[in-house]
């Protein structure tokens, strides 16, 4: 008896020291655990995307204690962070995960199973508003999540539930996830939409596509499309677009027309960056066409005034120095800086006082932050000169802008202002 008690305490600790030596002494001794580096996507002083070698970036002050919090709350166990080599999860998710960028992860999150989506690449594919109303209750903009209710990550505050300095923090971790790999979503394949199209409209299509609404867009846009849904109440920066209105900012068409069937497409592909409105890539491309079809019944508008031809957007040129001094002397030529400040942050003179067509006061954009709603790329940018932003201060250039050089010239500029500094 004392024979078998000893050779189970034997056999106790000599599993116990196994498990040390192959979880932590092998591990430790591998190239792997010293790599501090990662393939980060930046932004040229000229404008344009490149990759480059970068060192990852430590967790510090709010984002360290958001992770702090996120730990406590046991989100890991839903959550996975960590997006695999393997079939789709790339076109899914993102860029496929690199050893750097664990280089300061202690305790690692890998997660246990995917109950939840994978939250690797999280960061800037939701607005903060979005989150607000995720953390207080899901289902409000996601009606089949199983994510519970974080009710004491929030404070009232003039009559608003608000996020509590917690609160705060694990948002600001959450926008921090996938960020030492730089701006990898603005040239992110899946939710980039080039071409146009348009959908036909069926008893069906309609029938689907209001399904769609339900599920996917009722929380904040409203059952009557009106952008009075309840999430809305927790929009503190862009409220939900009013369908009724037929007012679309992002168009290929002329200002003040309707947009194509494209144009919303993109649209609700893309998302709108630094907004509530994420972006629906994962959705079938039918749900996203039917819905189309079921938003345009909210305004007559549709039926009666047909879109307009759309304006013709060239493919980009490469960039250069010259383009962009030709660049930054039009938009002096503009005023540009009358509206987004002689900093390009939106803080122009006359930004305080700027309202859109439903008297909500609107900021201009911040040209330095790299977040761009319009979309990202130089096309992107010289579409939103040539059609300008209905419902917004801002007009279209087309009528002043006619050197097709002068136009791309304005776009890089603008594009050059938000450079990543190594």
């Amino acid at each position: 008896m004392k024979r078998a008690k000893f050779v189970a305490l034997l056999a106790g600790f000599t599993f116990i020291f196994l498990a040390i030596f192959v979880q932590v002494i092998i591990p430790s001794r591998l190239k792997e655990t010293s790599v501090k580096y990662v393939t980060r996507t930046i932004r040229s002083s000229l404008g344009e995307l490149h990759q480059v070698k970068a060192d990852s970036r430590p967790y510090e002050g709010q984002i360290e204690k958001g992770r702090k919090i996120y730990i406590r709350e046991g989100c890991w166990y839903c959550h996975s962070m960590y997006v695999r080599p393997v079939t789709g999860e790339d076109r899914r998710w993102g860029p496929v995960s690199q050893v750097g960028e664990y280089a300061y992860d202690t305790p690692h999150l890998f997660g246990t199973r995917r109950i939840g989506p994978d939250l690797t690449r999280d960061g800037g594919k939701y607005g903060d508003d979005w989150h607000h109303v995720h953390f207080f209750d899901a289902r409000v903009i996601v009606p089949d999540s199983i994510m519970p209710k974080f009710f004491w990550l929030f404070e009232t505050k003039d009559g608003k539930e608000v996020p509590n300095a917690e609160g705060q923090a694990l948002i600001a971790f959450v926008q921090n996830l996938g960020m030492n790999r730089g701006k990898w979503r603005d040239e992110f394949t899946s939710q980039i939409v080039t071409g146009g199209s348009a959908a036909i409209t069926t008893g069906n299509s309609l029938e689907h596509g209001k399904e769609v609404y339900g599920k996917r867009c009722q929380g904040c846009h409203g059952e009557k499309g009106d952008g009075k849904g309840e999430a809305a109440a927790f929009f503190t920066k862009v409220l939900p677009r009013d369908f009724t209105s037929a007012t679309f900012k992002f168009r290929t068409t002329p200002s003040g027309s309707l947009p194509l069937d494209s144009d919303i497409y993109r649209t609700i592909t893309m998302g709108v960056r630094g907004t509530a409105m994420p972006p629906w890539y994962e959705l079938p491309e039918v749900d996203r066409w039917d819905v189309i079809q079921y938003i345009k019944t909210f305004s007559k508008d549709f039926t009666e005034y047909p879109p307009d031809p759309p304006i013709y957007i060239p493919g980009a040129p490469s960039s250069s120095v010259e383009l962009l001094a030709r660049g930054e002397e039009l938009h002096k030529t503009f005023q540009c800086a009358v509206c987004h400040g002689e900093d390009h942050k939106g803080d122009g003179p006359s930004a305080a006082a700027l309202t859109d067509d439903w008297g909500n006061p609107i900021q201009p954009a911040d040209f330095t932050t790299g977040i761009f709603k319009v979309g990202p790329r130089p096309e992107d940018i010289y579409r939103t000169f040539m059609t300008g932003l209905n419902g917004t201060p801002m007009p279209a250039y087309d009528s002043v802008l006619g050197d097709e050089k002068d136009r791309w010239a304005l776009s890089y500029f603008i594009l050059s202002l938000s450079e990543d500094k190594l």
